[in-house]
């Protein structure tokens, strides 16, 4: 492999990382389905 595609891959990895990252930190990921179990029972 050439250094240039190496680089491409560090930087897609790093960009992957901080994605996941800002979304575990906002509560993307998080299950909110207890928030509504209330309105759904009416």
């Amino acid at each position: 492999m050439n250094k240039n595609s190496v680089y491409w891959g560090v930087t897609v990895g790093f960009l992957a990382a901080g994605v996941l990252y800002l979304a575990k930190k906002t509560g993307f990921f998080e299950d909110d389905r207890h928030l509504y179990d209330e309105f759904e029972s009416r």
